[in-house]
């Protein structure tokens, strides 16, 4: 199996260097017999994060976009991320896609909660508890 980079993601979504974006198409298509690339929890937050400050898409679009790719069978993500109500977390509101993947992860790895001093983290994203 081969795992990819965010910048194989990203460029695959974006389609912002032709070149690039081709290589990524071929790198696909010739990956068939070996299987999915693999993504993990990094990447993905990372997408999420060039998406979103980079190139400035709307968060719903791009967390949207991010998901429905995972979901074929080209790519696959750990066992981690195959979590209760894990696409879910593409649907949250919260700014920091990287706290609702946090919380998600450690709540079904049997966290109660997940405490932070980011008040709106604390406010938005569930199973996360501001330590004061």
């Amino acid at each position: 199996m081969l795992g990819v980079d965010t910048s194989i993601i990203v460029r695959l979504l974006t389609r912002d260097d032709a070149r690039q974006y081709e290589a990524v198409v071929g790198l696909i298509k010739n990956n068939k017999s070996r299987g999915a690339l693999f993504v993990n929890p990094v990447v993905v937050a990372e997408t999420i994060w060039v998406l979103e400050r980079v190139y400035k898409t709307d968060r719903e679009i791009g967390r949207k976009l991010l998901s429905e790719l995972l979901e074929t069978v080209e790519f696959v993500v750990p066992a981690s991320m195959h979590l209760e109500g894990w696409s879910e977390w593409f649907q949250s509101r919260h700014q920091d896609f990287s706290d609702v993947l946090i919380a998600g992860i450690n709540r079904d790895n049997g966290c109660s909660a997940t405490v932070t001093f980011d008040r709106e983290a604390a406010k938005s994203v569930p199973g996360m508890e501001l330590l004061s």
